[in-house]
């Protein structure tokens, strides 16, 4: 009985883990940015602030797309796939992201789309010069947030 008690507990306290589960998959850039856009509000993101690493490109990837499409965007063989890119996004949730420095992954991370939103994701890189996105509040999250979008910032001017 008390075993059967024990796996009932456990049972249930797996299933309020979901949750907490996406949120520890965020890495490092995810964190800095959910404390950006939604501790400190900020309405603004300079990506190279948010990142501890030298990159001169960064990829981002939809929800659901395949390891197999992002190697293939990246130009990695089978091997360098099965050795850089480790996470695949399995959830309308989260997306991939991706930092290069002349060619060679630096760093990858699944990211929470709740610390920040940048879907759709563009079909080209950013560099760190045009890496720059606004914060624009677009409708609600499912816990009645305001749904936080990554605009990239543009420069032009209107005629």
């Amino acid at each position: 009985m008390r075993k059967l008690l024990i796996l009932g507990i456990s049972f249930f306290f797996l299933i309020g883990c979901g949750s907490l589960y996406r949120y520890a998959k965020s890495g490092e850039v995810g964190w800095a940015l959910k404390k950006a856009v939604r501790d400190e509000h900020k309405q603004e993101i300079v990506l190279k602030d948010f990142t501890p690493f030298k990159w001169d490109e960064f990829f981002i990837f939809n929800p659901y797309t395949s390891t197999e499409e992002v190697c293939k965007q990246l130009g990695l063989n089978s091997i360098e796939c099965k050795n850089t890119i480790k996470k695949e996004s399995t959830d309308d949730s989260e997306m991939l992201l991706v930092f290069r420095q002349q060619g060679k992954v630096v760093h990858v991370e699944m990211h929470f789309r709740w610390h920040g939103d940048f879907t759709p994701a563009p079909d080209k890189p950013f560099t760190p010069a045009n890496a720059v996105f606004i914060v624009k509040a677009e409708g609600k999250a499912a816990d009645g947030s305001a749904w936080l979008r990554l605009r990239q910032k543009t420069t032009e001017k209107i005629h």
